[in-house]
């Protein structure tokens, strides 16, 4: 595939940024299975493998040299920078939907700065839908695993908050110490994650908050994240990361975020069937690693409203993926 070349205009913003891991390779591959297996939609189920392979896709080939600059921010959203009083958290619901608009209230550079996975999440919905009405099969099966990824972003707690590796509290190393070092084997955590998601998907909360539009579906993941962030925190500076208490308290929390993503993503992905006319579809699909799709966020939006390049430090090296 032709990498969509979106043009990138505005402001270079050098961003001083410390190391931090997204969900390591084997949690984002489970919450992609997970929700294309539990997503109620046929052609789903048939391509729950190529969702695993194509959910690392944005750590393992587009981080790259070339475009680390430009995917670095996708992958996060940093909720606490607009709504710092987290027992207010629901607030971040009021941010504006569009990125044109958040763009006009606080700079590009700032929303750069905090992450751009929300809007991230809604191209790769729109080039899917686009493909998939098209009947380039392949194209859309790709975008569609692509998304995935970044919704598993958002399910991690340390990836809605500015004190993503837990450097502000003196724990640095927790995000990687909680998404990758304390996740063990992908077969046996993904059963319980989805028996996790079979409750939430019968949860009326749940279902209530993922019933909205995309944007607002996005912003409730947010939400119940930023809802578990001190819980990360408290729960290693109280129980450490050598105990065996404390290795189970946070793998069981972990597990809990990624049943959200997973939850979500199968929400998404039923949406998603209905928007790209799926339903006479079942079959796997033959796809190869997708190539670089350049954030591109304007679509109708306010002019000049594009992606602000992100230039990264020598810090930010890391296994599956920084920011």
């Amino acid at each position: 595939m032709k990498a969509a070349r979106g043009a990138l205009v505005g402001l270079i913003a050098v961003l001083g940024v410390s190391k931090a891991q997204a969900w390591g390779a084997k949690g984002h591959q489970i919450v992609s299975y997970v929700g294309a297996d539990l997503s109620g939609v046929g052609f789903w189920e048939s391509n729950v493998e190529n969702m695993r392979t194509l959910s690392t896709v944005p750590d393992r080939l587009w981080k790259d040299a070339r475009t680390k600059k430009f995917e670095g921010p996708t992958h996060f959203f940093q909720a606490d920078a607009y709504v710092p009083d987290i027992s207010r958290c629901e607030d971040i619901l009021k941010f504006p939907p569009a990125y044109g608009d958040a763009v006009d209230e606080y700079g590009s550079a700032t929303v750069a700065v905090n992450g751009t996975a929300p809007w991230r999440i809604v191209q790769m919905y729109n080039l899917a839908v686009k493909a998939f009405r098209a009947g380039d099969m392949e194209i859309g099966v790709q975008m569609v695993g692509v998304m995935s990824h970044y919704i598993g972003d958002l399910s991690m707690p340390l990836h809605v908050s500015e004190n993503y590796d837990g450097q502000h509290t003196h724990q640095s190393g927790i995000h990687s110490w909680f998404e990758t070092q304390n996740i063990g084997n992908e077969a046996a955590i993904r059963k319980e994650v989805e028996r996790r998601v079979g409750t939430l998907l019968n949860d009326e909360d749940f279902i209530r908050e993922s019933s909205g539009a995309l944007t607002e579906v996005i912003n409730y993941e947010i939400v119940r994240s930023l809802e578990k962030r001190d819980q990360v925190l408290q729960n290693d500076s109280r129980l450490g990361r050598n105990s065996a208490k404390g290795k189970q308290v946070q793998l069981d929390l972990a597990q809990d975020r990624m049943a959200d993503g997973a939850a979500v993503l199968a929400v998404v992905l039923a949406r998603l069937s209905k928007d790209a006319g799926l339903s006479k579809y079942s079959s796997e699909v033959p796809v190869d690693d997708p190539d670089f799709v350049a954030p591109d966020y304007n679509g109708g939006y306010s002019v000049g409203a594009m992606m602000t390049p992100f230039v990264s430090n020598p810090a930010f090296d890391d296994d599956c993926g920084a920011y």
